[in-house]
């Protein structure tokens, strides 16, 4: 099994676990009859502003869009910008639809009065449980044509990315990539383009900081990214590959136990490996140090591999 082939492996073990264990905690929280609090992982609650107020009461909001009920006139008031999908423009909104997009107009609005970046994830993390039961809806049920909710889709898929939560971003992400859907007005990258950048500019930002943080990082979600490019056979720019092979190369080392020869040794191959493609790739991926240091490290290895393959011929 290869490297890649194991982090992905640990990854999906360690998600199950993790699945298995908050089960059992909230089967253990309902038959105490006590409610069970759900917080962001390892984030404080952050003071997110109120809705800015408007003219109108949120019911008498609410009534005229029902009012209005279709998909395109919605999202137009909403702000986001959509193509003529022709028939699709008249699609009628069921009310729990109506709400979400209702929901995603007034988070858009509270995101636009916050300014630093690490506040609007803060509250983004906290606005995504609204929109799991219909984004859990949509996967299941699949999708035969464009539609201009695809854009709320994406929004939300976007949302999660950005809150660190890849794995429950991936299967959004694969739906996006089987149907072709576009990234919202503002977006100038398709999602697959998206999703690694931004995935891979953490996972590189996190390792190279290291602590706990690097511990905890998802390395599962790289070679998981890697088979949506090659089952769907998408053609990246060649800064953004070199930026996932960058972010394997940092993933693999962060993986090995230093006390393990031919462990370190391996993920030291795999990871060359990985940083030369990236390099082979962009000129300015920022992998020289890395390659240099590594070719030093095997260098200085394979003296003591020979002295103790002499000793065992004695």
């Amino acid at each position: 099994m290869s490297i890649a082939a194991r982090i992905k492996a640990q990854a999906e073990a360690a998600a199950k676990k993790q699945a298995e264990a908050a089960a059992e905690k909230q089967a253990e929280a309902l038959a105490q009859s006590k409610p069970v609090k759900i917080r962001p992982l390892l984030r404080p609650a952050p003071a997110v502003p109120p809705a800015r107020p408007t003219g109108s009461s949120p019911a008498a909001r609410q009534r005229a869009f029902l009012i209005a009920s279709t998909a395109g006139r919605v999202l137009a008031a909403s702000g986001l910008a959509i193509e003529e999908h022709g028939a699709n423009d008249d699609i009628a909104l069921s009310p729990d639809v109506a709400r979400i997009v209702l929901q995603l107009e007034e988070d858009l609005k509270r995101l636009k009065d916050i300014k630093a970046t690490d506040r609007k994830v803060e509250a983004k993390i906290l606005m995504l449980p609204t929109y799991k039961g219909w984004t859990d809806g949509v996967l299941a049920a699949g999708e035969t044509e464009r539609s201009p909710l695809d854009q709320v889709f994406t929004t939300i898929m976007a949302w999660t990315i950005d809150a660190g939560d890849y794995m429950s971003a991936l299967p959004m992400l694969e739906h996006a990539m089987l149907y072709k859907l576009d990234m919202p007005s503002g977006f100038s990258r398709d999602p697959i383009t998206f999703a690694i950048d931004q995935i891979c500019e953490d996972a590189i930002r996190i390792y190279d900081a290291g602590g706990e943080p690097a511990q905890l990082f998802e390395a599962g979600v790289l070679p998981m990214l890697q088979d949506l490019v090659k089952d769907h056979d998408v053609d990246l720019h060649d800064e953004v590959e070199a930026k996932l092979h960058k972010a394997l190369g940092r993933a693999i080392l962060a993986g090995a136990n230093p006390d393990n020869d031919e462990d370190l040794k391996q993920r030291r191959i795999s990871a060359l490996a990985e940083y030369q493609t990236a390099l082979a790739k962009d000129e300015k991926s920022g992998v020289k140090g890395d390659i240099a240091k590594l070719t030093r490290e095997l260098k200085k290895a394979q003296p003591d591999a020979g002295v103790g393959a002499q000793q065992g011929k004695a």
